[in-house]
């Protein structure tokens, strides 16, 4: 952040995880924002298909995010802060990788369950994870990789003081969601903006085209 009078303060991006049962919540905020962010958006093919049905739209995009996270302990190692003395950036690491494991807690009880002859244990569901880049940009996610580039390490103990994390998230829309579910909500809260800034950006076309013509 820069230290200059009048400077914008840096918002930063993060990925919050809510479990309901849970009293915690995952919370992944980014150290850095990363420079780029890949979106891309596919129509939403149709189940069966026709040559009648090409101009229908079946419901939101699908949409993907691609983005890389970096994480560096320098400062921390530099000014004596415990947790970066002792891992490194392990703990930034290990929020984003907790991100696609079960609780523990439910593991533990799911065998238990098992163990004492339950016929059908569903898997644990995932928390609700949101995506929250900047107020354009606040969707529920689910993370479909998170690739972890270890670059630096302590000569010591051999934590990592610096990596580099690449991000894939696929956007959860009213089509993938039950009504009843909050993240159904937090969508259409999402579309309705994007609808907003589309008509705000039409408008100011009109008026371009107005005082060129």
């Amino acid at each position: 952040m820069s230290s200059f009078p009048g400077s914008p303060r840096t918002v930063p991006g993060a990925i919050v995880a809510v479990d309901p049962v849970s009293a915690l919540s995952r919370v992944a905020v980014f150290q850095y924002n990363p420079d780029e962010v890949t979106r891309t958006l596919r129509p939403r093919a149709p189940s069966g298909g026709g040559a009648a049905e090409v101009d229908r739209v079946y419901g939101a995009p699908t949409q993907t995010i691609a983005m890389k996270v970096e994480l560096d302990a320098t400062d921390g190692l530099e000014s004596g802060d415990a947790v970066a003395v002792a891992t490194g950036v392990s703990a930034g690491l290990a929020v984003l990788e907790m991100l696609l494991y079960p609780s523990v807690a439910r593991v533990v009880a799911n065998t238990v369950l098992l163990a004492a002859g339950t016929i059908e244990v569903l898997p644990p569901r995932a928390p609700l994870a949101v995506l929250a880049w900047g107020p354009g940009l606040v969707v529920p996610v689910r993370l479909e990789s998170v690739t972890v580039t270890e670059q630096a390490f302590d000569a010591a103990t051999l934590v990592p003081t610096r990596a580099a994390v690449d991000l894939s998230l696929r956007v959860l829309t009213y089509d993938d969601l039950a009504p009843t579910d909050p993240a159904h909500a937090l969508f259409l809260a999402h579309q309705t903006v994007r609808e907003r800034l589309a008509a705000v950006a039409g408008v100011q076309g009109v008026a371009r085209l107005a005082q060129g013509a």
